[in-house]
């Protein structure tokens, strides 16, 4: 009997370009059936189970949420497992289900170490350390049954490994906590208008928004920059002169403080008030060296609601950070509207609309 079970670590890529599925037998499908293994004739030894283990990225959907993980699996190679016909018996078949018991008991302890690293370096140590501790156990128990030739001793280590199983019968996903610290990005397109004498100089406005969010629980900081495009309605005669039919540039710098007084799976409802700067720029076509430039500083309000579209939990940990992450994607609808004072005769309100993507995040942190 040949005591080195070939233990061969290779990726799900490799694995599907040589191995078919109907080949491999996974622990979950029921015990082994000598249907899994070739027969062989006049060989140096009575068997051998030739199973692979290994883990590779993997998507899994729990509710409504998609959850990144990495997956540890174990299967058995029929077409390369044999057993010599003359030792085709229960007490051969029972030797190598327990080996096959104890591949799956490392599987899920890799599974559950996998779960609970802090960096993605960190996964092939511990695959490493669960390789060397299968490798070693396989082989105490070849040695103690000498080779599946001592049916009491494998019939003790039956009821022990299966004892194990149990204690691992579940490796289900770790339990986080959301972080207090959590950080966003969007971006969108809208449209924009002036009220009071500004709305009867300049017309309605083509806005682009993009800006970052920072959290700490419900409090938000919002920084946030709109660029719009806007033509003159109606000259403006001062100092410096806009003509009809003119182009303008409109842009709007906003940091605000918000607070999410509604978030629920699906809806966020975050209302919010700062600082906003409104800048209307253009070419000053009497004197095209001194451009037209007009800048106020004035309190914005507003409303951001997000209708949340997407759930995704990243357990495996990031390159950057270290952090396993949740990150939710939505559709930001998002109404600000500020006051404009640039001269007594050209003052009003910008009052916008835009809706565009956000995809928000938290770290994570586990409760055991």
């Amino acid at each position: 009997m040949n005591k080195n079970i070939l233990i061969t670590i290779i990726s799900l890529f490799t694995i599907l370009n040589l191995y078919g599925q109907d080949n491999r037998k996974y622990w979950n499908e029921g015990e082994l059936t000598w249907n899994d293994f070739k027969e062989k004739e006049n060989t140096i030894g009575v068997s051998e189970l030739k199973y692979f283990i290994g883990y590779n990225t993997g998507k899994q959907k729990h509710n409504d949420t998609t959850i990144l993980r990495l997956k540890a699996f174990c299967f058995t190679d029929k077409n390369l497992s044999w057993i010599n016909k003359d030792f085709k018996n229960k007490q051969y078949l029972k030797y190598n289900q327990v080996i096959f018991d104890i591949a799956e008991l490392h599987k899920r302890k890799l599974q559950y170490k996998l779960d609970r690293i802090n960096s993605i370096g960190e996964a092939e140590i511990r695959f490493n350390q669960i390789l060397t501790n299968l490798s070693n156990m396989v082989n105490k128990f070849q040695e103690e049954t000498n080779g599946g030739q001592k049916q009491e001793v494998i019939d003790k280590w039956d009821l022990i490994i299966k004892n194990e199983l149990r204690n691992y019968n579940n490796v289900n996903i770790p339990q986080f906590n959301k972080r207090n610290f959590g950080y966003a990005l969007h971006a969108g397109f809208g449209s924009g208008i002036f009220t009071g004498s500004l709305g009867q100089h300049f017309g309605q406005t083509f806005n682009f928004i993009f800006g970052f969010d920072f959290t700490y629980k419900k409090s938000i900081l919002y920084l946030n920059g709109t660029l719009a495009g806007d033509k003159v309605a109606k000259d403006y005669i001062s100092d410096k002169n806009w003509y009809q039919g003119q182009h303008a540039n409109v842009a709007i710098i906003d940091i605000s403080y918000g607070y999410a007084v509604i978030d629920k799976s699906k809806i966020k409802l975050s209302p919010f008030v700062g600082l906003g700067i409104t800048e209307l720029s253009g070419i000053n076509k009497d004197n095209k060296e001194d451009a037209l430039r007009n800048v106020d500083y004035n309190v914005i309000f507003g409303l951001n609601a997000d209708y949340k579209i997407r759930k995704r939990i990243n357990m495996i940990p990031s390159v950057l950070t270290g952090y396993k992450e949740n990150v939710e994607s939505s559709i930001r609808a998002r109404l600000y509207i500020t006051k404009v004072n640039y001269f007594d005769d050209l003052s009003g309100y910008s009052i916008n609309l835009t809706i565009g993507l956000c995809g928000f995040g938290n770290m994570l942190k586990l409760k055991e």
